[in-house]
């Protein structure tokens, strides 16, 4: 007798059909590392292990911007520190410690501070506060403020003869 072999179909009713593969969808991840790139940052290479990630941007004037992260050492503390400033200047400010910036950061929704200073992970981490963020740091470079940070202080007052 021609008995089928086990385990072959053998009408295409039998047959299935494979399964379309989904495509996992990007969640979308709210980071200072996005800050950085949405903002027209490059990031810089860095050794495996350093704590500091750091971007640069070429503006117009020829001076290079930098946005470092900083992430707590710490992974209990969840704590991550943002400095800016222009690439080659001692001056530069950190968003999170830097008194000018209290209330305007506690505007934006980041209100806590780990037990080193840096801003807690899970507040940054929102769609409103990066937005917030985003739109912040990229005032102050059309204002000028990176560039105010280098620039010589006058000495007032006039010498009499």
């Amino acid at each position: 007798m021609n008995q089928p072999e086990s385990g072959i179909p053998q009408s295409e009713t039998e047959i299935e059909e494979p399964k379309p593969r989904r495509r996992k969808e990007k969640v979308p991840t709210w980071t200072p590392q996005e800050i950085a790139l949405s903002l027209g940052y490059k990031k810089m290479p860095h050794e495996k292990g350093d704590p500091v990630q750091e971007y640069c941007k070429a503006v117009e004037n020829g001076h290079v911007y930098r946005f470092n992260i900083q992430n707590s050492k710490y992974t209990d503390e969840r704590g991550v520190r943002i400095s800016m400033g222009i690439l080659g200047s001692p001056k530069n400010v950190v968003l999170c410690q830097d008194r000018r910036f209290d209330e305007d950061m506690k505007d934006l929704g980041l209100v806590t501070r780990t037990s080193a200073g840096m801003f807690w992970r899970p507040e940054l981490q929102t769609k409103e506060v990066f937005e917030k963020l985003t739109q912040y740091i990229r005032n102050l470079e059309e204002t000028g403020f990176f560039e105010d940070l280098v620039k010589p202080k006058q000495i007032s007052g006039g010498a009499s003869a």
